[in-house]
């Protein structure tokens, strides 16, 4: 009889040791998810802080910029083969030298939103700097088209640097003065022509639109 108590005692106190150990493992996981969510929290919380009218004047100023960019080409580009939104394939030669725009990645949190907004203003301050490079080193002039797309250009990178101060994001300290350097310094080698001039042109702002495209898709997350 004591025997049987004492393997039922046994038995009780193993159960309660592994009921203990589930709990634990329980508590552990839970701590570890939390403070996931805490490090990766949604982006909705950061977007009660930016203004509103802020993102939509942004989303009214990108929209408005790919409308220049192609008014912009018209102004420049002559050449029929290089026509706005054909292909430029075969331009690969001058594409080697033109710097490329930033990645945006989607955004799903705090993170990927700070990266993103500073992958904007370091991508539109390059394409500001490659079409003030194009100007000045070959022989397109300051139309009042492009004169246009960079204001606009200026003015959105001072609305995203906004959007960034109101997140608590500090501005990027990087610029993309280095990036044109190299490229201005390859235009005066490599362009000989007009027509390799205007195929710079074409290829500088089919990479801007893009890039403005990709912008529009997160501004428009964020836009709730």
């Amino acid at each position: 009889m004591m025997g049987l108590c004492y393997y039922w005692s046994l038995v009780i106190v193993l159960l309660c040791f592994l009921i203990g150990v589930a709990i634990m493992n329980f508590q552990a996981q839970f701590f570890f998810t939390l403070v996931g969510i805490v490090v990766s929290a949604p982006v909705p919380q950061k977007l009660d802080i930016m203004n509103k009218d802020t993102i939509e004047q942004a989303h009214s100023l990108i929209s408005k910029t790919l409308e220049d960019i192609p008014a912009t080409h018209a102004a420049w580009v002559k050449s029929k083969s290089l026509a706005w939104g054909s292909s430029t394939d075969k331009l690969q030669h001058l594409k080697h030298y033109i710097p490329s725009a930033p990645v945006l990645q989607n955004i799903t949190d705090i993170s990927s939103l700070e990266t993103c907004l500073d992958k904007i203003v370091r991508g539109l301050q390059l394409h500001l700097n490659l079409l003030k490079d194009l100007i000045e080193a070959t022989t397109l002039s300051q139309t009042d088209q492009v004169t246009e797309l960079q204001a606009d250009i200026q003015e959105l990178v001072l609305l995203i640097e906004e959007l960034q101060n109101q997140s608590g994001f500090n501005p990027s300290q990087q610029t993309s003065e280095e990036q044109s350097q190299s490229f201005k310094l390859n235009l005066t080698q490599h362009l000989k022509s007009d027509f390799q001039t205007e195929a710079a042109a074409h290829l500088i702002l089919h990479q801007l639109r893009d890039f403005s495209c990709d912008i529009l898709q997160r501004i428009l997350s964020i836009r709730v």
